[in-house]
This record gives C-alpha cells, structure tokens and sequence, in this order.
C-alpha cells in the first residue's frame, strides 16, 4: 500500500513519567490549509478504492428506491392547529406541516429546504411560547452542534429580525414576552473548550447585546447551565451539569424580582429532572437518586426538602424509561429487557392499566401540555416500519393513526434476541436481525454495532436500511453494552470510567458468540459504530485484530488522552475520566485507539468515517487515527479515511446520508465479495 505522504512530526511528552508520543497533533488543526491539502489527497485515494466495486452506484440506487417513502413524525397540537414534519421520500429535510383536525387537509407551514441551495442547513423546533404564538427554532450549518435561534411567527409563518447567534448546546424556555436561552464565552466554530456557559433572558424586539445576564457561575467554568421555566411561569428552574452525568437542579421564583436561587436538587452525584408541574408549586421529580433504576417523585415547592418528597413511582428491578404527565395521569414506559412495557397511572401511581404494544419494540409518548386529553404513541420495532396511535386520555382508546406506506413484506424478516456471557461471567443481550430463510452455516455476513457509553439506551429503532445486508443472507447485530442504560445506573457504571474495559470485552464477546454458535466467522465479521460507538470499534480492533475482517470507526473519540481540550469535550470526563489525573490517564492510555496501534499488526480493513464540520467530536480524532494506521499497520490490509464535505456529526441531510450509507456498503461488500 503506497498512501498519501504524511508529515510525522517530533513530538514527545512527559505524561506522569510515560513519554507519550503525538507526531500527527498537527492534523488537529483540520482547517490550516496543510490539513486541507492532506485531506483532500486521503480522500481521492478512499475514492479510488469505493470505485472499484461495481456496483457502488447501483447500491446508492437501490437506497434510494428503498427510502423513497413519505414518513411523517408524530403531530402535536398546540392553540388550534396539529403541528407534523413530513419528508415526501428522498427531499433533503423534512418540512413542518399543520392541520386544524386530523382529518383536514395540511397547509405549509415551513421548509427547512429553502434556507441553503444545497439543503445541509437543518432547521429543528426547540420550543414554543405558552401562548402558541412564537416558535423558536435550532439553525445550523451543515447539521453542526454551532447553532443560531430563530423565532417564527406562527400566524404570519413569517421569521422575526430576531436572532441569537454563536450558540451551542442551548435550548429556549418561554417566559412572558421572550425566552431564556444559554450561551458560551468562546465562540462555537473556534473549536476550543466551551467554557463559562451563562443563563440569557431575550425580550423579543430587542437585539441579542441587550440580552439580561440571568445566571452564571464564574467558580466553575466547565458546566453546561440550561435554564426551564415552569408551565405557569412561576418558577425559573437552572440544570447544571459537570458534564454529560449528574445534575444539579436550582429554582426561582418569577413572580418575586428579589428572590435569590436556591438549590431543589442537589447534584451532581446523580441524574434529576423535573417532568412538569401538576398544580401550583407541585412537581415531579425523575430520578436515580437511591434507585438505579429511577423513580418518580412529588415535590411541594413549600417544602421541598428532600424527606418531604412524596414517592409516587418507587423503583422496580427493571428500568423506568419515561414518566409524562397529562390530564391528571401518568403515562409511564419501562424498559424490561429492552422492550418497552407502558403503563397509565394516577397521579398517586395507582395502576390504571397497561397498554399492549403491537408488536415487541421501543415505545414513546408525545403530548403538548398536562392539560392535554389526547397524546400520541409511537412504536418502533427493529423489523417492521413505525406505527403512531392516537390515545384518548378521556375514553382510554387507542386508534391507529399512520405507518410508513413501504411496499415490502416485512414478514421475511425477524428479530431474535439471544444472552451470551461476557468475559467476566455479565449475560449481555443482543439482537439478531436476519431473514427467516437465513442459513446457519458459519459463513454468514455479520454486521456488528453498539454503543455501550453514557447511560444511553439503545431500544428497537426501524432502520429500512438493514434489509440490505439481511437480503444478502446476513445478520445485521445490536449489542446492548454495559455502559449504557438499559438496565439502569448500575449498568452504566460498570461500563464507564476505571470499568470502560468491560464494554469492549462485552463487545468482543459478543463476535465470539456469534462465531462459536455457528453464524460465522472472522473473514465475515465487520464492526461499525459512531461517535462513542466509534471509540468502540477503534479499541476492539486494536485489542482484538484477528477477530474482525472488516472496521468502520465512524465520528470517533479516538485519542483518548486530548479528547477534553476541545469543544464539549470536556463534558465527557464523568464518563471517561480525566486524562490529566494519573489514575484516568494511565486508565485511558490502555485503550487509546490512537495510542494502541502497534507495528506490522495486520489490523482489520478499516474506513475511518468522519465530516468536515463535525464540531462535537472533531475530525482531527480520526485523522490522528487513519495517519497512525497507515503508518504502522501491515500492508497486507488497507487503512482508508473517509469524510463527508459539508456535513458533521451525523449527515447533515438525507441525501449526504444515503450516499455515506451506500458507500459504506459499497466498502463492506467490496471486501466481503458480496
């Protein structure tokens, strides 16, 4: 293999008297045109090797033609008017519609497509005013976390002169006539740390530099502050987060201009947020406090002192996913296994009943206000397309209301959910996704993916996509990995921090279940995850080369020592640890990717995928990577960089996203002869 030339610079640091070397940090710099010129030579060399396979067109095609559907998502109501996004098949963002009833015909009410020529602006709903009036929406180019706030007139359909820019990671809470919002000191597209993140209030009509400082906290500048205003506008609610576990809820009352806050939730040793108020100065509290597996509690706001708290939903052996309150009712989604189980209780948590799902999936509710009496349910199963039913909250009935019209029999396909052992004796599940004609035979393509970090949950999504590698008589596998949250804190912990390595030994376990159960083999095996999923891959691959044919490191945190220094980097310390304390540092050097590349290892054929603007996750993590691979990996095998122009982390439109999909099969089954 003859890559393009890379500059290898001198660099060595002293790391608690390890010699840490860093010759590519300069690839950090992924905007200097040095890296540009870099770049865009790794990237016609990936070229060259995707148009080798033959049918690297014909699978775009056939993407296309597989998602050329109309899928509309779950309609809101809000004053008169079902609010609804509806992408027609392939546009490149989904328009939002309204309704005045659910049977009358949609009126426009804004496309996202207009705002750029080549549809990589994206443009989502973060919130409404209490009176309907105000829509305040999320704009970013190229889908990047950098974003601006734009508010809309919902009865002009027209947008104010008001906008709020260099954002990040801020959301917008209505209170009177404006909002709360949250910004950083540095400015998003610098890339460095998001430091000082202080609580604004904008009152529409004025400019941004009129904006009310509300909160900051100057003594701990790495900490995300999100401000929520409660449904009555009463009480002004601050989340503090050190990073991306543990909060810290204080409040406020509105009506008093004197009143100081006070701290409701004292953090940040667990996870805490309020549902919504029920009655005046009454709230719900979700927690994992004393519950790993969360619980729900009543708070008076005349004495909320925590033995005050009134448990309504107390914590069970299995996962409570979600509580949302509407007309004097719970509705409450549990996690067992990782199918969702619902439930509708009182608001003193009596049972009401359960709801039957149509099928063994993922589950959730969608409402507008408490006062609401209609919601909506969505479910998603791994094999069959997303249904929506309408649910009466005054009857209890539950009406099919839509799924994605596919012309396909999704009968040939099923979902098989197995436990295997970890290394340490941990069942773990996972999910098999195959036709039902699929032969066991050891030679089986199998397409293995988790994510395994920051309590995330990974439920039953339909991805029409997997029919792909299932119609070709493969697996497509899901593994639920300790660090996640499927089975509630504990099982995040013990994936995380100093017990990091469990997710990867969950991961490997996984590939030798399906091997020594007869599926496959390692020249049929490929690994592919993004972002933390992408640190996955990128460890598994370095720990365990001869276990995989095939890798796809995507958007990875792969430098596992430098991760913190840019960007929301620094947030992700509560999972990973800090790499400038010894005991996380030398932790993390274990199973750097970057750092656990060794010379002539023949490492599994890997596209290292990253975006030009992925500003969460900056590319310089998979440069540094790619670079390293080329360098020292053995030549029997290629070592490609991939990236998406124009796009971050995540597609930045549904067209960049099929062609990054079709190219990442075209790269699979170029190299699994498919």
């Amino acid at each position: 293999m003859i890559y393009p030339k890379t500059k290898k610079t001198e660099l060595i640091e002293n790391n608690f008297g390890l010699m840490i070397e860093d010759p590519y940090r300069w690839l950090e710099e992924d905007q200097s045109e040095e890296t540009k010129i870099w770049l865009k030579e790794q990237q016609d060399f990936t070229e060259s090797f995707l148009n080798q396979y033959p049918d690297r067109s014909n699978i775009l095609n056939h993407l296309k033609k597989l998602n050329n559907y109309e899928r509309k998502g779950v309609p809101l109501k809000r004053g008169n008017w079902y609010y609804f996004s509806k992408n027609s098949g392939l546009q490149n963002q989904y328009i939002y519609y309204r309704q005045k009833s659910l049977e009358s015909e949609p009126e426009l009410f804004f496309d996202p497509n207009t705002l750029s020529d080549d549809g990589t602006t994206t443009a989502f709903i973060i919130s409404r005013s209490n009176d309907d009036k105000y829509i305040a929406f999320k704009i970013s180019k190229a889908g990047a976390d950098a974003s601006e706030i734009w508010v809309m007139d919902t009865d002009k359909k027209e947008f104010l002169n008001d906008k709020i820019t260099n954002l990040s990671h801020s959301g917008a809470s209505w209170y009177k006539n404006g909002f709360f919002y949250s910004r950083n000191d540095s400015k998003p597209e610098q890339k460095a740390q998001y430091k000082n993140q202080k609580v604004y209030y904008h009152k529409l009509g004025e400019s941004e530099i009129q904006d009310t400082l509300i909160f900051q906290d100057e003594e701990n500048p790495l900490r995300y502050n999100r401000a929520n205003v409660s449904d009555d506008e009463k009480y002004l609610f601050i989340y503090s987060f050190k990073g991306t576990n543990g909060a810290q809820i204080l409040y406020k009352s509105l009506d008093d201009p004197n009143d100081e806050f006070k701290c409701l939730f004292q953090g940040f040793d667990f996870n805490g947020w309020l549902v919504n108020g029920y009655d005046d100065g009454i709230f719900y509290l979700f927690t994992n406090k004393n519950a790993s597996n969360y619980c729900l509690y009543q708070i008076d706001l005349s004495s909320p002192q925590e033995e005050n708290w009134k448990l309504i939903i107390p914590e069970r052996d299995y996962l409570l996913d979600s509580a949302t309150i509407i007309n004097n009712k719970i509705i409450a989604i549990f996690t067992k296994d990782v199918f969702s189980k619902i439930e509708i209780l009182e608001l003193n948590g009596q049972l009401i009943k359960e709801i039957k799902m149509p099928f063994l999936g993922s589950a959730s509710f969608i409402r507008s206000k408490k006062e609401d009496t209609e919601g909506f349910f969505a479910f998603d199963s791994y094999v069959s397309p997303s249904q929506i039913f309408h649910y009466d909250m005054l009857t209890h009935e539950m009406k099919f209301f839509y799924t994605y019209p596919i012309d396909l029999d999704f009968n040939q396909y099923c979902s098989e959910q197995v436990f295997f052992k970890s290394k340490d004796g941990t069942m773990i599940p996972m999910t098999l996704n195959y036709k039902k004609d699929m032969k066991k035979d050891g030679n089986r393509p199998v397409y293995l993916t988790g994510y395994g970090g920051f309590n995330d949950v990974k439920m039953p999504i339909f991805n029409i996509e997997r029919t792909i590698l299932m119609d070709k008589g493969g697996i497509f596998v899901i593994v639920n990995l300790r660090g996640g949250g499927e089975y509630g804190e504990k099982w995040h912990e013990a994936g995380m921090l100093l017990n990091k390595q469990n997710v990867f030994d969950d991961f490997i376990s996984a590939t030798e279940y399906m091997i020594n159960e007869g599926y496959t083999n390692p020249d049929k095996t490929v690994i592919a995850g993004g972002s933390n999923g992408g640190l996955l891959v990128g460890a598994c691959m370095t720990q365990r080369p001869e276990l995989f044919k095939i890798a796809l490191p995507m958007m990875g945190v792969l430098d596992m020592l430098r991760f913190h220094k840019f960007t929301c980097g620094w947030g992700w310390m509560a999972e990973y640890g800090n790499p400038e304390e010894e005991i996380h540092f030398k932790n993390l050097l274990k199973y750097s990717p970057v750092h656990n590349i060794k010379e002539g290892v023949k490492y599994p054929i890997t596209m290292v995928v990253t975006a030009d603007h992925d500003d969460r996750v900056i590319p310089g993590h998979s440069f540094k990577f790619a670079a390293q691979l080329q360098e020292k990996g053995s030549s029997e095998n290629p070592y490609l960089l991939y990236v998406q122009s124009n796009s971050s982390h995540g597609s930045s439109n549904f067209n960049k996203f099929l062609q990054i999909s079709a190219d990442k099969w075209s790269f699979i089954f170029k190299y699994l002869n498919i």
